[in-house]
């Protein structure tokens, strides 16, 4: 049972990874954390929002939200409110190590953003 959802989490991961076109920019990112250790992953992005472990596998979340300035616009002499956005990132740790790196835009048709996902590991990555 556990190899069965070791293996769709990975599945999950290596999609979301490679598939997503509006996350096809933050490749970068994600790649530089692959190989990463835990340890620098929890020192660098600090606590995640979850921690789940599934056998010897963990899965990091974490949730970067953008400020309620950049969502308003400015309108005449006032403001419109944009769309909330934010991002979820997921991070899959095998034996220490980093072996995948998820990130999701919310909502997902928000496409033009995606800096909140680069924020979480901004301090992880030179």
């Amino acid at each position: 049972m556990y190899l069965a959802l070791i293996l769709s989490v990975i599945g999950v991961l290596s999609h979301g990874c490679a598939s997503a076109p509006p996350q096809d920019r933050l490749q970068p990112t994600a790649q530089k954390l692959i190989g990463k250790s835990q340890a620098h992953i929890l020192e660098c992005a600090g606590k995640p929002v979850t921690r789940t472990s599934y056998g010897q596998s963990i899965v990091l979340r974490y949730y970067q939200e953008a400020s309620m300035f950049e969502e308003s616009l400015p309108f005449l002499k006032g403001s419109q409110s944009g769309i909330h956005h934010g991002c979820w990132a997921r991070v899959l740790i095998e034996n220490e190590r980093v072996m995948g790196v998820e990130f999701r835009t919310v909502p997902e048709e928000v496409e033009k953003h995606g800096d909140e996902c680069e924020e979480i590991f901004q301090a992880c990555t030179p």
